[in-house]
């Protein structure tokens, strides 16, 4: 069950938007991802272009942010 109410703009986005979305340069969004910080959906084939999983990083944010808050 999702702990927020507003639903992010787009459920996937590419690493290029997530970059513009987060300020990120594209070396350490590729490196969140290997380090699984980033939630990437799984792809079907192997030339898939990977997409960032935008609801998983949404509610990840906010079970961090209840964590902090108490």
């Amino acid at each position: 069950m999702l702990t927020y109410k507003i639903p992010p703009l787009s459920p996937y986005v590419t690493y290029e938007e997530y970059s513009r979305l987060t300020g990120l340069p594209m070396g350490t969004i590729k490196q969140y991802v290997t380090e699984g910080r980033v939630i990437i959906k799984p792809k079907d084939k192997r030339r898939d272009k990977p997409l960032i999983n935008m609801v998983a990083m949404h509610e990840m944010a906010a079970r961090e942010a209840i964590a902090a808050l108490g």
